[in-house]
């Protein structure tokens, strides 16, 4: 009994390893994807901040409705300072878009943190992008990721390894999510034109506890460095806006009780249909060029309160 009690967990242990191997092996591969789209900012943004990590700079950590969304140049040109756009896939997660760039931001900084509506742990951990980006160009950023974080993404890893191995080499690269079209700031310049049929989206209202934790942490980092973190609401397209309105307050309403604030009421970042290209997130040239400046307003007012 004794024998075979001892075999029992000789071969748990044995199969425990031999997964883990797997799960390493298929996560040694990269994605043709990220190397050739929008998500190579990753990596761009990596390589600026480590060239900028002894000068102020603007730090810009978002999905894509940041990369679609924000012209940097024009930041770039009211504060006379380096800016550095990080924004690819809101499927990285809120936190490791932050924890890949942490070590580059010091005092005297500003980073405007506008994440994509939503408060749970695919917003948080992210999902499948994560793993590509970070087996693509990061992988000594693996460290970075939790136990937690872990437990919540290790379903992606066969996603992963399959997208990996399959991506068919005629994939087309050179539309507006192509690599080709990242500026020297990391945004996407290009024209967008808008689309009457946008991807459809939704809205959940709830926030979970690990996601006010982490942005509570990261303020109290930013405090404690010297870094002006401002969080600012994402660019909705106005349908989406009015039919996720309630969600939305419950998300700014249950962030304000926890002493998180956005900089600015949703509302303003909320811009007529014609003003967006082919998701609700994702804005015209144009566009983002009148959010832009709602922004550098709203940098400067806190700047001048702060």
């Amino acid at each position: 009994m004794k024998r075979f009690v001892v075999n029992i967990i000789c071969g748990g242990i044995a199969l425990f390893f031999a997964i883990i191997i797997m799960d390493v092996f298929m996560l040694s591969f990269e994605n043709r994807w990220s190397m050739f789209s929008h998500e190579r900012n990753v990596i761009d943004s990596y390589n600026k901040l480590h060239s900028l990590k002894d000068s102020n700079k603007i730090i810009i950590i978002s999905g894509s409705n940041g990369a679609f969304g924000i012209n940097s140049r024009m930041i770039n040109r009211a504060f006379d300072m380096p800016v550095v756009n990080t924004s690819s896939t809101a499927d990285i997660g809120v936190r490791m878009q932050f924890e890949i760039y942490k070590e580059f931001m010091h005092k005297g900084d500003i980073v405007v943190l506008t994440p994509e509506y939503g408060g749970g742990y695919d917003r948080l951990y992210g999902g499948s992008a994560l793993l590509r980006v970070l087996s693509t160009f990061l992988p000594t950023a693996y460290s970075k990721v939790t136990l937690k974080q872990w437990i919540y993404v290790y379903k992606y890893i066969g996603i992963h390894f399959d997208n990996a191995i399959n991506t068919v080499n005629d994939m087309e690269f050179d539309g507006p999510y192509s690599d080709y079209y990242l500026n020297e700031f990391g945004d996407i310049e290009c024209e967008r034109p808008h689309k009457d049929s946008l991807e459809s989206i939704s809205i959940n209202g709830e926030v979970e506890d690990d996601y006010v934790a982490y942005l509570k942490s990261i303020f109290s980092y930013a405090e404690q460095k010297g870094i002006n973190l401002i969080l600012l609401p994402p660019t909705l397209r106005e349908h989406e806006f009015k039919a996720f309105n309630k969600q939305i307050d419950s998300i700014a309403n249950i962030l304000k009780s926890n002493d998180i604030f956005f900089r600015a009421k949703p509302s303003r970042y909320s811009y007529h249909d014609s003003l967006y290209f082919d998701t609700p997130y994702h804005m015209t040239q144009q566009g983002a060029n009148k959010r832009t400046e709602n922004i550098i307003e709203d940098i400067r007012k806190f700047m001048s309160e702060n």
